[in-house]
């Protein structure tokens, strides 16, 4: 059997005042769950942090949460970094950074 999965993902800034958001639409063999992971060509996702099921679209909806990340190295992965793998990995959406303090 195969379950189709919405999955959303969030792209936040480290102080949290700003975020990206996308989408990906995926067929799984086995229904999804809190903790999973996506392996993608530039990378491993997030954990998936909620699962929904869907009676109306017959599928379920799967969250994904990602942020910033300064290292002691000095090669943060940015926003501009994240967002340009998730688009360079499928996930669909505009790209644009939006301030969530408004």
């Amino acid at each position: 059997m195969e379950y189709s999965v919405r999955f959303s993902l969030t792209i936040r800034s480290l102080d949290g005042s700003k975020a990206a958001f996308f989408g990906k639409r995926l067929t799984l063999p086995f229904v999804p769950f809190i903790g999973l992971r996506l392996a993608e060509g530039e990378g491993v996702t997030e954990p998936v942090v909620s699962v929904v099921w869907s009676a109306v679209d017959q599928e379920f909806h799967c969250h994904i949460d990602s942020s910033e990340v300064e290292m002691d190295d000095g090669y943060d992965l940015d926003m501009t970094f994240l967002i340009d793998r998730a688009k360079a990995n499928g996930w669909e959406g505009a790209g644009r950074i939006y301030d969530t303090n408004s």
